[in-house]
């Protein structure tokens, strides 16, 4: 994956987590692209096509289960991070059966962005190995 290609979608209402992210990855040299909220994330994927998302669970308005749902209609080949401060929360089985989902939730706050980047990496590769 050639750096200048490297884009990522941070979906997150906080705007401190958002901002924590968006540093790590563009000093990572990715372009980060950020959004507060599930309806504005989507609007953003009407001109810009990112590789993978960032998506917290409980935002304002829809929130991050609907957000991947409608994502993923609109780019099949998006790669989803969940990354939640919710204990109880688990991947409902639509989501699950989703082939760009992540299977790993990371839990808020995330002590370590670097393994966050490696589960979201290893994610497009999967994306992009099944689409060659």
């Amino acid at each position: 994956m050639d750096v200048k290609d490297r884009c990522i979608l941070v979906v997150d209402d906080e705007i401190f987590i958002r901002q924590s992210f968006i540093d790590f990855f563009e000093d990572r040299l990715w372009r980060a692209i950020e959004a507060e909220s599930g309806e504005q994330a989507l609007e953003i994927l009407d001109h810009e096509t990112p590789l993978g998302a960032i998506v917290d669970i409980r935002l304002g308005g829809m929130d991050g289960n609907t957000f991947i749902r409608k994502a993923c209609q609109k780019n099949p080949g998006l790669a989803f991070v969940i990354c939640t401060g919710s204990p109880e929360y688990d991947v409902p089985p639509d989501l699950r059966d989703l082939p760009g989902v992540a299977q790993q939730i990371f839990r808020k706050p995330v002590t370590d962005i670097g393994r966050l980047e490696q589960a979201l990496l290893g994610k497009i590769t999967d994306m992009n190995t099944a689409q060659d």
